[in-house]
């Protein structure tokens, strides 16, 4: 039984009950609440007029055994909240991932925007035809020494509807229907 109980069952506001103990009503209050400890003269004091012990006025082990678990269970809560959150923005992340790649785009937008630099565009329409008409005066140059024409790519490519050249990566993208791939040039 605690302070509160014994006041309850006595029928006592905190007031009446300060009165028959020698304290003030403030001191009641503030045990009942927790705020502060019910010391050994004042128990001693009750166990005299109302021949009742009463347990300290803190936590009982249940009372804190009860507010443990509690907290327990919030942080459980809490930590289980957390793992929702991560596990939908790793969803929205995938989501986002793959409507990027699914975008509208024709599939040469693509690979220059993987490329993202500076290219040089042979286009040729779906033949090596094409590309035998280009000046045959066109060289490609490595910045490291080497040369390729573009006869040389397409006889290394074949029939592409687009080839995008970085000489900086040493590589030839090209684009054929839905599909892409890249050739090195030196």
């Amino acid at each position: 039984m605690n302070l509160k109980e014994l006041r309850e069952k006595n029928k006592l506001t905190q007031a009446a009950f300060a009165g028959t103990l020698g304290v003030s009503g403030k001191s009641i209050y503030l045990i009942e609440s927790g705020r502060m400890k019910l010391s050994k003269k004042l128990s001693d004091k009750i166990a005299e007029v109302y021949g009742e012990v009463i347990e300290p006025a803190g936590r009982t082990a249940k009372a804190a055994a009860a507010k443990a678990e509690k907290k327990a269970d919030k942080a459980a809560a809490a930590a289980a909240e957390a793992v929702l959150v991560t596990e939908k923005k790793i969803d929205r992340r995938k989501r986002q991932a793959r409507a990027k790649v699914k975008a509208d785009k024709p599939a040469a937008e693509a690979v220059a925007e993987a490329v993202a630099a500076p290219v040089e565009e042979i286009r040729a329409k779906r033949t090596r035809k094409r590309a035998s008409k280009l000046p045959a005066a066109i060289v490609i140059q490595s910045p490291m020494g080497g040369e390729i024409t573009p006869e040389e790519i397409f006889a290394r490519i074949g029939e592409a509807d687009t080839v995008y050249i970085r000489v900086d990566q040493n590589k030839a993208y090209w684009v054929r229907g839905e599909e892409t791939g890249d050739i090195d040039l030196w």
